[in-house]
């Protein structure tokens, strides 16, 4: 049986930044903000992969209109059963790249996935739905893929879709950029110990109030870095993350601070209300990109609290068994009334074999 209970889902406004917990760690359903559907021009790509435009050269820069189309594709990245119309456009490099394809300064609540030499569907290059580093988008919810690596000698089908059955208005460009270096995160302390999450995977370990019963990694006194991973898996057809949850009893009104290096987005902070995990909610929190240090202090108050580490989205480019250093200081003193051991490296080790 699925155990999921209670959720932090961090929800991404254009201005801010807001979160909320909900009553599972299901990816939320999201209202369509589409606020003008346009009019059918015939200036868009083709109506399939057979049909679809080709560009030959980039940068690339082209305007349509959905609407007057019908809707051939679809793929979960990461929210299901869209009806949109969609078209397609195709490129061959003439070496291998790295290009940004955006649908940043379009009209209507979009979606775009690249295909790899035909329809693979479930088994796409790259995919975004949602991209909120777009720079003042006319609308909200437009999509962007920063960096997708490609390679000469195939043919790439970039699908321009929609969220829900949401049409109009759209602005692709496509554009050469750097390659990413690739992040890798080596970290030297105490393994998490928790197994690599998958398909169908059950959280049985440190799932804090996601898991039933609610379950947390116990945290001894002491400075110490916990290795960890995280990362996105399907169950039953719906997008989970893998949330990491360790406890600590602070006595209050010394600061607590905590370091994450991830390779990947990460979500991190403190959560309280975790005593019986009914309305559990962030004291303070943060976000960080793969490969930045990011530090977070907080003055806790007494009683149970977690620190919480998770990828900061549903991006199925966040592959399980990501790894991620956490780094807590500060943490000297514990007013639980069951005692603990100060961590030294002995006991720490003994915990996690």
């Amino acid at each position: 049986m699925k155990v999921a209970t209670f959720v932090i889902i961090a929800l991404f406004a254009l201005s801010s930044l807001a979160l909320a917990i909900t009553p599972d760690n299901e990816i939320p359903i999201k209202e369509s903000q589409i606020i003008d559907l346009g009019s059918p021009d015939g200036r868009e790509g083709g109506e399939t992969i057979e049909t679809a435009w080709m560009i030959y050269a980039l940068p690339f820069a082209d305007t349509g209109n959905t609407c007057d189309n019908i809707h051939d594709y679809d793929e979960v990245c990461p929210y299901t059963g869209s009806l949109s119309p969609d078209v397609v456009y195709a490129y061959e490099p003439p070496y291998d790249m790295c290009v940004s394809v955006s649908l940043c300064n379009s009209y209507y609540d979009t979606k775009v996935y690249v295909y790899l030499d035909g329809w693979t569907p479930g088994e796409f290059v790259a995919c975004n739905d949602d991209n909120f580093d777009c720079v003042d988008p006319p609308v909200s919810y437009t999509s962007w893929i920063e960096s997708v690596e490609i390679f000469a000698g195939h043919v790439y089908y970039i699908v321009v879709d929609g969220y829900g059955s949401g049409c109009g208005d759209y602005v692709l460009e496509m554009e050469e950029v750097e390659c990413p270096v690739a992040c890798d995160v080596i970290c030297v302390g105490v393994p998490e110990g928790e197994p690599t999450c998958y398909d169908d995977y059950v959280d049985s370990y440190n799932g804090g109030c996601n898991s039933d019963p609610n379950i947390f990694s116990i945290q001894p006194v002491g400075d110490m870095t916990v290795c960890g991973e995280s990362g996105v898996y399907d169950f039953g057809g719906s997008t989970y993350r893998d949330t990491d949850w360790y406890q600590i009893f602070p006595c209050g009104g010394a600061p607590i601070t905590i370091t994450v290096e991830a390779e990947f987005g990460v979500l991190f902070g403190f959560v309280g209300g975790i005593e019986d995990c009914v309305a559990p909610s962030f004291i303070s929190y943060t976000t960080a990109a793969e490969c930045t240090p990011t530090s977070l202090t907080e003055y806790l108050p007494y009683g149970p609290v977690a620190i919480f580490v998770s990828t900061d989205s549903w991006d199925p480019a966040y592959v399980c068994g990501l790894e991620y250093s956490l780094t807590i200081e500060g943490y000297t003193e514990h007013c639980d009334p069951t005692p603990v051991e100060d961590a030294t490296w002995t006991t720490i080790k003994a915990m996690y074999r």
